[in-house]
């Protein structure tokens, strides 16, 4: 059985506030949350969007890793890799 589609409002429930859409011509861009309807499903929008770079039509939808790694970073989590500890 196939998970139900995520919407706008699951995301916002999760505490996101914005999302990144990738084109195949390698742009991305970020849209708010907040600016969308909160119906619209990941389907639809990754559908609908078009590049603002090539005008292509459609996009990969995908979560805002700026965004997370940054709100992580504000934790006091580093997001740069350590080297291994030496062994003795």
């Amino acid at each position: 059985m196939r998970a139900p589609d995520r919407t706008v409002a699951d995301w916002i429930a999760e505490g996101l506030t914005t999302m990144a859409l990738h084109c195949s011509c390698g742009h991305y861009a970020t849209v708010k949350l907040a600016d969308l309807p909160p119906a619209l499903t990941r389907t639809r929008l990754g559908q609908n969007a078009r590049c603002a770079e090539c005008g292509k039509r459609g996009a990969q939808v995908m979560r805002d890793m700026k965004a997370h790694y940054a709100g992580l970073e504000a934790t006091g989590w580093s997001c740069e890799p350590k080297p291994w500890p030496a062994r003795s």
